[in-house]
């Protein structure tokens, strides 16, 4: 079927050429109204010169962050009251809003591909190749756990929440590289639980935007994530073995939740991760991996999984006659997520038994202004685990 041309203009251009909404909120253009759109708008509207639109209207801050909705409108002169719906477009490089009123056409996305993402990824990751670092060691493996980065989140001033930037969160993984390093191990395997950006789109939840460093959504975003744990982290782990990487709720590519259940950013992290020759496996709900005979269940905690109890967990993910050690992230902290009542009461460890454990993990994010509303702090960590010689876990936590 072919497609009618569109034409955007601006509300004075559209009440001077005296256009009449039709009952979709469209307007339709005859020929003598084409004609003096082109003398107001200076261009040439030929009808098959389809998708006819104005230049991107960026929706970034100077300082960074991302217009709402009521600010864009104000800076570019457009009437609030007239919007009917809008939705932040922010992958394609330029943040916008897609706006749809009942004066002008409703615009379409701009729309990029999963393959077009990636190949922006690969071009700049083509420079960076892995290069193992072996040393003699005393033969134990360790296993490193990692959880919520959220990559591009800028905190700064608040009250007792620590400060949070890309430069912060290099600085923590290169503590902990020192810490694994000085370990010694044989082999070290990273399990990465999580939220390891702090948004693709900028509008993950309603006051995202507010704590994003400039320019951290879309493909940029995933970009510099992958740089970072290749240059900060993986390429300086001595006796380097596998990596894991579990999906969190904030590693979606979409601002809604309902949109993308399977952490598309993590996946693309993991997938950039690989190109540079890791040995990288990606999951978007839960990895199982055996090691030193101890088998090591991952998953970030926002997903129905997690809803279970611990035994089913180990019975539907775990190994029968092994120790299982069922790790969880996303309440950036170590406690146990209770209600305020309960808060003096916190638990480190959820589930304890000869067999299995269950247990959260810290977080390097340490946190925003909400969590600081409700009033929950935390400090950067990371837990390495080992076989203590009888397959049960040694559980190591190490402050950043």
């Amino acid at each position: 079927m072919s497609r009618s041309p569109r034409y955007y203009v601006k509300p004075h251009i559209a009440e001077q050429l005296g256009l009449k909404v039709n009952a979709e909120g469209r307007y339709r253009l005859n020929a003598e109204r084409k004609q003096r759109l082109d003398e107001l708008t200076g261009t040439d509207t030929e009808t098959n010169q389809y998708e006819k639109r104005s230049p991107v209207l960026s929706a970034l801050k100077a300082n960074g962050s991302i217009m709402t909705i009521q600010e864009y409108c104000k800076v570019y002169g457009l009437d609030y009251s007239d919007v009917r719906s809008y939705k932040l477009i922010s992958h394609t490089g330029t943040p916008f809003y897609n706006c749809a009123s009942h004066i002008l056409n409703e615009t379409d996305e701009e729309e990029i591909t999963l393959e077009e993402i990636k190949k922006l990824i690969s071009d700049d990751l083509s420079q960076y190749h892995y290069t193992p670092k072996q040393t003699k060691t005393g033969g134990k493996v360790d296993v490193v756990k990692i959880s919520d980065l959220h990559f591009g989140a800028y905190i700064d001033g608040l009250i007792k929440t620590k400060d949070f930037s890309i430069s912060i969160l290099a600085d923590y993984l290169n503590a902990a590289v020192d810490l694994i390093n000085e370990r010694k191990a044989d082999t070290v395997h990273v399990h990465i639980l999580g939220d390891l950006i702090e948004s693709f789109t900028g509008m993950n939840h309603k006051n995202t935007w507010k704590g994003l460093q400039k320019g951290m959504i879309g493909a940029e975003v995933v970009k510099l994530c992958t740089k970072v744990l290749h240059t900060e982290l993986l390429n300086k782990i001595n006796n380097l073995g596998e990596v894991k990487i579990i999906a969190g709720n904030h590693d979606r590519l979409t601002s809604d939740n309902k949109e993308d259940t399977d952490g598309g950013a993590a996946d693309l992290i993991s997938w950039g991760l690989d190109l540079i020759g890791y040995s990288v496996e990606f999951n978007p709900f839960v990895i199982t991996h055996e090691v030193d005979g101890i088998c090591h269940i991952l998953l970030h905690g926002d997903k129905p999984i997690s809803k279970k109890s611990t035994k089913d967990i180990c019975w539907d993910y775990g190994k029968q006659n092994m120790f299982n050690l069922v790790c969880e992230g996303h309440l950036h902290s170590i406690m146990e997520k209770l209600s305020v009542s309960q808060r003096t009461a916190f638990k480190t460890i959820k589930d304890d038994a000869v067999d299995h454990r269950r247990m959260y993990c810290p977080s390097l994010f340490t946190g925003n202004s909400f969590s600081e509303y409700l009033g929950y702090t935390s400090n950067p960590g990371i837990v390495i685990t080992s076989n203590n010689g009888r397959g049960i876990p040694h559980v190591l936590y190490y402050a950043l």
